[in-house]
């Protein structure tokens, strides 16, 4: 059976049929689905279209400037957190497909993971850059630069599409609904470390201010998204456990988000301040 707003699509183009009668049978489509149904819905696909490249300015940063910036940037970027977090999107996306959830509840967690799995490759290239184990004055000749970093880049895809597989083929549903579970405190694991290194260095220029405000964004809209979920579902007395799981799982998801921007927010404010107080200081002095 052709979705509704197929049949509302069709008839859109259909001459016999008029535009008072196509705006009722929409009106009335929304009344039987629900405002807020319509909403999430909306919201839903709105959210999996711009994940599909909002970490690209993260990207970018890794990829533009000088070399000395993007190793600062990969330097400045956690590795632990990355990885969890991609571990995390990819549980996230194997739960929800087996439990039949639609694609638009999740598309942006399989996006994201794909995006991070590229950064990490980016922040361990750059890295080793930085370490000397590849670069043009640490005597090793540009092809065997270039094996040293394939190499590497091999091992980190190998070890994704592992997981990818054991995670998918091999764990079962049950102990894929505690892992499930088991992300909220993930959740918060995986974000500690770039708090914890954020704090250390007393900055994050090396992260993306437009993507910290949108994944508290996104954070959000999850939230409500997959609150709209739990309700019609509680409504129609069915099985919620899945459905509390996520909207935990985003709640915690939005709070740590929200506490990497303020971090920028707060360290940003700090570093104009003290180049005001020095400007001062040095017109002082003249």
């Amino acid at each position: 059976m052709a979705s509704p707003i197929i049949v509302l699509i069709k008839l859109l183009f259909n001459p016999n049929v008029s535009n008072k009668m196509l705006l009722q049978m929409a009106l009335n489509r929304v009344k039987a689905i629900g405002i807020g149904k319509i909403i999430s819905a909306l919201l839903g696909s709105l959210l999996v279209a711009v994940s599909s490249f909002i970490r690209v300015p993260q990207i970018l940063k890794l990829t533009t400037k000088t070399t000395e910036d993007r190793i600062s940037v990969a330097e400045g970027l956690s590795l632990e957190g990355l990885t969890l977090d991609t571990i995390n999107s990819l549980i996230h996306v194997i739960f929800n497909y087996q439990h039949k959830i639609p694609f638009l509840n999740y598309g942006e967690s399989l996006l994201l993971g794909i995006q991070n799995a590229i950064i990490i490759l980016l922040t361990k290239y750059y890295r080793l850059h930085s370490i000397h184990k590849i670069g043009e004055h640490c005597g090793i000749k540009p092809e065997d630069q270039l094996d040293l970093a394939a190499s590497d880049a091999l091992k980190t895809v190998g070890v994704m599409i592992g997981a990818i597989v054991v995670f998918a083929k091999l764990v079962p549903s049950n102990i894929l609904s505690y892992l499930e579970m088991a992300s909220i405190p993930i959740s918060i694991i995986a974000k500690l470390p770039q708090i914890r290194q954020n704090y250390r260095l007393k900055t994050a220029k090396h992260l993306s201010d437009i993507v910290l405000k949108a994944n508290v964004v996104g954070a959000s809209i999850r939230v409500y998204t997959s609150s709209v979920a739990l309700n019609s579902n509680a409504k129609r007395n069915k099985n919620t456990r899945s459905d509390k799981i996520l909207v935990a799982g985003y709640s915690v998801s939005l709070l740590m988000h929200s506490i990497l921007l303020g971090q920028s927010i707060v360290y940003d404010k700090l570093k104009k301040k003290d180049k005001d107080v020095k400007g001062i200081e040095e017109k002082k002095e003249e």
